[in-house]
This record gives structure tokens, sequence and C-alpha cells, in this order.
């Protein structure tokens, strides 16, 4: 899991992306610094936000062990968000995403005891940005 911290209100937000960080302290979550929204802005064209001017901030995406990351992020399988007048998709309710991720995490249990799925293309819950290049141009939280 990605986590890209983006400042939305303006400002330094070093040390607000660093206390916030200490909330997930799981080792498999990775944390980047996009000082220009350049995650946010990728992220609201992949997603088709009505405004094209949108940042896609406090977005949840899932994703199948199908989807195929190539120069631009596809179309997540399922996601959720905390925007202000976005339609496309239903506001950030916790239950349902753990739900929707359970039923994902299943499918792909089910499919393994048919056939092989590759290890890299497990569903992943991706808050904001997960793909190489895009991860490669972030600052991590930390370093300066």
């Amino acid at each position: 899991m990605y986590i890209i911290w983006d400042p939305i209100y303006g400002g330094s937000f070093d040390r607000e992306a660093k206390k916030l960080s200490i909330s997930f302290p799981d080792k498999r979550v990775r944390y980047f610094k996009d000082p220009n929204s350049f995650a946010g802005n990728l992220w609201g064209r992949v997603l088709k936000l009505q405004n094209q001017r949108e940042i896609a901030w406090d977005v949840y995406l899932l994703y199948g062990a199908d989807a195929e990351w190539e120069n631009e992020p596809p179309q997540p399988a399922f996601w959720m968000h905390q925007l202000r007048g976005v339609s496309q998709a239903p506001r950030l309710d916790v239950s349902t995403l753990t739900a929707k991720l359970k039923d994902m995490l299943k499918e792909i249990k089910t499919t393994s005891a048919t056939e092989a799925v590759p290890t890299c293309g497990h569903f992943q819950l991706r808050t904001v940005c997960a793909s190489e290049s895009i991860a490669s141009r972030k600052t991590m939280i930390g370093d300066s």
C-alpha cells in the first residue's frame, strides 16, 4: 500500500505527514510526499473526475489481479472517496470498503486453488498512487 501526502491545504506539510504516518504502522505501507500534486492530478484523470482540475485525494482504490499497470494506472476495480461533488463512486464507508476487499481476496483464493495467479498481481488496497514510475518520482517521508 502506498500513501501519498499532497499539500491540499497549502503550506509545508512535512510535519503533518510524519505525524499522520504513525497511524499506519504496517511495514508494507510506503509513504511519499508529492509537493506538486503529480499523483493527485494523475488520479483525477484516471478516475475521470467531473471537474478536470480536481485533485484526487482521500481516494481508496482496489485493483484485481488482472490489473495491468502501464504508463498510467488503469481504472480500479472498485473505489471510494471523500471528495465533494463526485458521483462516479460511493463516499468512503470503511465497512463497505473492507467487505469489498475481503470479497476480492476470497475470489483470488478461489482462483488460485484452480489456476496459478502471479504473486505480483494480488489485490491491493491502494491509497492514491502505486505505479512504480510515479513512486520513483516522489520523495519518501523522512528523506530530505
